[in-house]
């Protein structure tokens, strides 16, 4: 299959985060506002598995979700009253988690509510707006209520080994992660702000060495896409590319034209055919012109994209808007 079905998927419950990481490949922050109600939430949930054969694993994420402590349980207990299939974890900072007993009782509510696994979220730049001691606690409490398998974090490294970081410069956190990467390479995914923010402080490299093959694999076949606030469904690598919007057709209406007729997509189509140096290509025909060097082949498609979102080119397949702002 050229377009494989998704078998797991993220709903990103908001935008809205404590932080505003320099990482962030959604630029998410504070002064984001949109959310996801638990009955949009529930229906993407009930879309997502049905529109595959095999079924389709959920995790709940964002931005924050635990910015809206009711609506979260609520959605879980509703899911699992529904009978959909169990979620499979929910992506934290740890901000909340302050008290042992509060921890506690959230982790045991939403165990009972169907929650398998907590992910944390730990290192040098989630650290620069919560304290670690909030993510040890979080990862300690929640290992003995879920078990050791029922606890992820990233990086686990960092939460053993880490500090905070609030009074570090920009370059120092950048460094601090690069060290405490599992294999000593920076992670991040050259978007968003990630893109506009920390590019620029790596080793840059000439583009004929990041235009090296199409890019089907990562955009149609990884069997994973994230759905955020308003129904836009994205792949699961490449933040501000939109696959389609829940609402004006299912889920499964989605994924059968998308299959139809990615080909023709002016993003999605060239990107899958001939990569981001096909992409480049169309770029440069409107006027972009290339920096000599780029951190990625992420970081080269994000500014592709942040060009044509800027010239109000192709964006269907481009959003939500505000992601592409350079301000």
């Amino acid at each position: 299959m050229e377009v494989k079905y998704w078998s797991s998927a993220g709903l990103m419950l908001t935008w809205w985060c404590t932080g505003r990481c320099a990482s962030c490949y959604l630029s998410c922050s504070p002064d984001r506002d949109e959310w996801m109600s638990a009955d949009e939430a529930l229906l993407l949930w009930g879309q997502l598995q049905d529109a595959s054969p095999f079924g389709c694993r959920i995790h709940l994420t964002g931005g924050e979700p635990f910015g809206r402590w009711e609506m979260l349980l609520d959605l879980c207990r509703q899911a699992k009253s529904l009978g959909l299939k169990p979620l499979e974890k929910i992506e934290t900072n740890a901000f909340w988690a302050t008290d042992a007993n509060l921890v506690a009782n959230r982790i045991k509510a939403l165990k009972e509510a169907g929650m398998a696994k907590l992910f944390i979220s730990a290192d040098p730049y989630h650290q620069q707006y919560v304290p670690i001691a909030r993510a040890r606690l979080a990862a300690a409490v929640a290992e003995e209520i879920l078990g050791p398998d029922g606890v992820q974090v990233r990086w686990e490294k960092w939460l053993r080994d880490g500090f905070d970081t609030d009074t570090s410069a920009l370059d120092e956190v950048s460094r601090l992660d690069r060290l405490s990467s599992l294999d000593g390479e920076n992670h991040i995914r050259w978007q968003g702000r990630g893109a506009r923010v920390l590019a620029g402080m790596q080793q840059l490299k000439p583009i004929a060495e990041l235009v090296d093959k199409p890019g089907i694999e990562a955009l149609l076949r990884s069997k994973h896409c994230y759905v955020g606030p308003g129904g836009c469904i994205m792949p699961g690598t490449c933040g501000g590319i939109i696959f389609g919007k829940v609402g004006d057709s299912s889920v499964d209406e989605l994924w059968q034209r998308l299959a139809d007729d990615y080909s023709t997509r002016n993003v999605v189509g060239t990107l899958a055919r001939l990569g981001v140096g096909g992409l480049l290509k169309l770029a440069e025909q409107a006027g972009f012109v290339p920096a000599e060097g780029y951190a990625s082949k992420c970081h080269l498609c994000w500014q592709v994209r942040a060009f044509f979102a800027g010239k109000q080119l192709h964006c269907d397949e481009l959003g939500p808007g505000w992601m592409y702002d350079e301000s």
